[in-house]
Formats: C-alpha cells, structure tokens, sequence
C-alpha cells in the first residue's frame, strides 16, 4: 500500500473539519462531501475504503473471518480474556449488541459504505471528465456492494439509505441492491477506466475480475443461479486479486495469528462433522494448517496458507470459490452433470494450475449422482477451499446445515443481535433475533 502516511492525514483532516457540521449524515459517519470535492481527495477516499476494510483488528477482513471462525468451528481461542471474541465463540445468548466485534464490523462496514458513496455522489462535479468521473463511481460501486453484501451475511436485515432512523430492508432487497450497484460498475468498466484514477488506485485488488467474481457471489446468494453462472465464468481465473500490506499495514490476521493471544487453527477438520470430513490426502490440509505434535494430548494447530507472514496477502476471491460457485448453481437448477464436470475442476486441482497454488490433487467425485450428495460434496469442498474466506456461516445456511438451536449444531448463532451503535441511534432497529 502507498502513501500511507498522505491517507492517514487526509481521513484525519476529514474527520476533524466534518466534527464542525451538526447536519445529519450517519450514525457512523466522520465525513462530508464538500471536502472531498476534487478528483485527488475522491482517489485517497477509495484508497482508504480500501484500507479500512482490509486492515487492523476492527476492520471487515479481521472481523468477518474471526466470527465467522469461531461460529463455525473453524477456529480456536487461545485467551477468553479476548471477550469479544470469546462471545462469539459461545455464541447464542452470550453474544449481544455490545460484542466489540459485531460493532467494528458494523461501523467500518457503514464507514465504508458512506466513503462509497460520497464518491458516488460527489463524482460528477470533481471533474469535467466523464470519464474520470465514472471510473471514480466504479470503485466506489465495488466498495458499497462489498459493504452491503458482506453485513448482509451476517445481520437478517441492514439499513440500505443514509438518513436518520434509516429503515432496515430485508436479505433480498440488500443482495439486490449489491447486485445493482456491481452491474452499474461493470458498465463503468466496460466502457474504460481513466488512468488520472487507476494510476493512482491501490492497484492490488483488480476491479473488473473481482466485481465479476461479487457478482457471481451475491447472485448465488441471492438464488439468481444462470446470473451466476455468467458472472463467474468472465472471472479471469489466472488474475489474482489481493488486499495487500506491507511493514506499516501489516495483514491483520497473520499478526494477531502471530500473536498466539487470541485465535488459532481449531483442529484438521475445518469446522465439518464426521460425515464430511476432509480427505487425509488432501492438499489443501497442509496449505492452510500445520499441525505439531499430533500424538500428543494437545496437538498444536498453526494457520498458515494466506496468514502466515504479516507481508501475505490476502485475496479478494479465489479461483475454486468461482469453480464451485457454478458447481452449486448448476445443481441448485438439477443440472447434476455439469455440476459434477465444475466440481471435479477442483478435486483434480493441483497446486500448479491454481493462480495461489492451491490444490486438492484428489480423485474425482465417485459419489450417488444425488443432488444432495452432491450438494453435499460442494459444500464439503467450499469449506476447505474457502478456509478462513469468512464466508463459512452464509454457507452453513445456505446449504441447511444444522443451526443454532437444532440436534448437533454446526453453527452457534445463525444471525447476529444488532449493534448498540445503531440501536442507539436509530429508532427503526429491529428486534434481535433469537439465535
């Protein structure tokens, strides 16, 4: 990431003339259009969405994969001293709106959202370019259909408008909205992108593969299944796209990995039950897990894969989460062959031909040419390919697996009670739910 310490100072000089306005924005809010008016402040806004998502213990990659983790049973704690996310690892009634991560996933995610669309708003008139105009939407577009698709896994319902006692809107208007938002950047992209913007964009996440590859993602969340499928297969699968770091932005899981304080690896297994335990001679295992001492009574299980070295970086998507992505769309819509032909593309994967190295090297699928069994054998593998995605717990319900308050439960709440920041600021806040 460049000119770290130029963004700092920007969102710090924002933040402090937009504490002099009492006009309402957000609850969450800490800037103001009228002093981001210009091309250059609406570049260091995107670059510092960006940032605010990808970086530090309260941001959306930290917070989104540690809940999801400990829900799911991906991860371990290591201190219950850490009581955010020993709450979370409890879960059910021990979870509540004052949870210090549901609140910095909330607020960094309305955070992002509002930088989002301040530059969406304030675009057109920073410039007479069209162009740049519309490539500054384009980001921005990325970034409020990430921040709305992602909350929207783990809250039954958000707030979609920027205004006091907002209303809340139900999965399928916020999914829709994402979409909408993606489709309108895709038109900016098609039609070209200004390098007065992209030259000075944190270049590491690649708009047009990873607004294909959110689309393919909230389309199949949203049971748009041939959109999908579309989507998916005009994701380049040999493009990487990335949150980087570097010494002063460090990967925020690799370092409090590090740490040894707070999570870790919880076991081989992947947060699966005994019937779909992974492969012992899966390649994927040693990719994200090492594990010392396995004779021992306590073996010690380290994540390495993407949260190994605090320079990792760590990606946007991954190739098998868009293979498996049509893998699932085609057999949600009975097409069992093709679904298997996509699913195979990722057991028979090896390392070599996985633009991050990773790979299964298994046999093909021999199992009942089911739906379910073979929905079953997508999930099994979206959870081993995904590791650590934090997209564990939109999977575990929407393959129906056992929820919270059912017979050998994989999950330990299956929404989120919503956060004291906005329930305290906004009277439309819904009940919490019960599990």
């Amino acid at each position: 990431m460049k000119n770290i310490t130029k963004l700092f100072a920007f969102i710090l000089t924002t933040v402090v003339m937009s504490s002099c306005d009492t006009e309402y924005l957000d609850p969450n809010s800490t800037l103001e259009p009228d002093v981001v008016n210009s091309t250059e402040n609406l570049v260091k806004l995107i670059n510092g969405a960006q940032q605010r998502w990808s970086s530090d213990r309260d941001g959306l990659i930290y917070t989104t994969i540690v809940i999801s983790g400990l829900n799911t049973g991906e991860l371990r704690l290591l201190n219950p001293g850490n009581l955010g996310e020993n709450e979370i690892l409890l879960g059910g009634d021990d979870v509540n709106g004052g949870n210090e991560l549901l609140n910095n996933m909330w607020t960094n995610s309305m955070l992002t959202r509002k930088e989002a669309t301040t530059v969406i708003e304030v675009a057109d008139g920073s410039t007479e370019d069209v162009t740049t105009a519309n490539s500054l939407k384009a980001y921005a577009l990325f970034y409020r259909a990430l921040a709305h698709g992602t909350l929207i896994q783990f809250f039954e319902s958000i707030p979609l408008e920027i205004v006091e006692d907002a209303p809340f809107k139900n999965r399928e208007t916020i999914l829709q909205n994402a979409i909408a938002d993606l489709e309108e950047s895709k038109g900016y992209i098609s039609a070209g992108l200004s390098s007065t913007v992209t030259s000075e964009i944190f270049d590491s996440v690649k708009i047009e593969n990873s607004v294909n590859a959110l689309l393919a993602r909230f389309n199949l969340m949203a049971g748009n299944y041939d959109a999908s499928i579309s989507s998916a297969s005009a994701v380049d699968l040999s493009v990487q796209s990335t949150w980087a770091y570097d010494a002063a932005v460090p990967n925020p899981l690799a370092f409090w990995f590090g740490s040894q304080n707070v999570t870790q690896a919880k076991d081989l297994t992947f947060g699966l039950p005994s019937s779909l335990l992974p492969n012992t001679e899966d390649e994927r295992i040693p990719f994200y897990i090492t594990a010392e001492d396995l004779n021992g009574p306590s073996p010690n299980y380290q994540v390495v894969g993407f949260y190994d070295d605090n320079l990792d970086e760590i990606p946007v998507y991954l190739p098998g989460e868009i293979i498996l992505i049509k893998a699932e769309a085609y057999a949600r819509q009975d097409d069992l062959a093709n679904a298997v032909t996509e699913l195979n593309k990722v057991l028979t994967k090896t390392s070599a031909f996985d633009s991050f190295g990773l790979g299964a090297n298994l046999a093909p699928y021999s199992g009942s040419q089911t739906k379910e069994e073979i929905l079953n054998e997508i999930y099994k593998n979206r959870r081993i390919e995904l590791y650590l995605s934090g997209l564990s717990l939109e999977d575990s319900r929407r393959f129906g697996r056992p929820g919270a308050t059912e017979p050998n439960a994989e999950r330990n709440r299956n929404y989120y009670p919503y956060t004291n920041a906005e329930r305290d600021n906004n009277t439309n806040t819904p009940s919490n739910p019960s599990s």
